[in-house]
């Protein structure tokens, strides 16, 4: 497994009515974000950063929450997981995956591993247990991909946010 240190933290934001433009206007200008994109789900945003030291993490989580319209956050640090190594194509589609295990969480990991529609996954703090990035041409093959992560020995439950526009910086 590649370290932490690989691995990105990932913000879901809730965002006010009609402000999700002009939100999203000063993302794209906020450095330190791998992407970001609109979501299908309970969340409104998801915000991907860059590795970065705990400081610099620290202090981009709190200029993101200081957008105004943004209304809460939640911030997935990893603790363990793998970066699969693969450049996703700004055309692709992502989905955000947020797991709850009753298994050993790395032995749920090393079986996320041998998916290779999955970007990327990571222990995380907090109501789930992992949190996997999935991306794939289209739609469907993201609901392929996700069917098969919930099929993993040890995921108890799943929660799916489909990005419908990233936005790489």
């Amino acid at each position: 497994m590649i370290t932490t240190n690989m691995n990105p933290t990932t913000i879901t934001a809730s965002v006010q009515p009609k402000m999700l433009g002009q939100v999203t206007e000063q993302l794209k200008h906020t450095q330190g974000i791998t992407y970001f994109s609109p979501l299908a789900g309970r969340f409104d945003l998801a915000i991907e950063l860059k590795a970065a030291d705990q400081k610099q993490t620290y202090d981009l989580v709190n200029k993101i929450r200081s957008i105004s319209g943004i209304t809460s956050t939640r911030t997935y640090s990893p603790f363990e997981g793998f970066t699969n190594g693969k450049n996703v194509q700004a055309t692709d589609a992502l989905a955000l995956v947020l797991l709850q295990v009753n298994e050993n969480v790395q032995k749920v990991l090393q079986s996320l591993e041998q998916h290779p529609q999955i970007r990327n996954a990571s222990v995380v703090p907090g109501e789930f247990d992992i949190l996997a990035t999935v991306y794939g041409k289209n739609h469907e093959e993201i609901l392929s991909s996700v069917s098969k992560i919930a099929e993993v020995q040890g995921v108890e439950s799943s929660e799916t946010l489909l990005a419908y526009k990233p936005i790489w910086a």
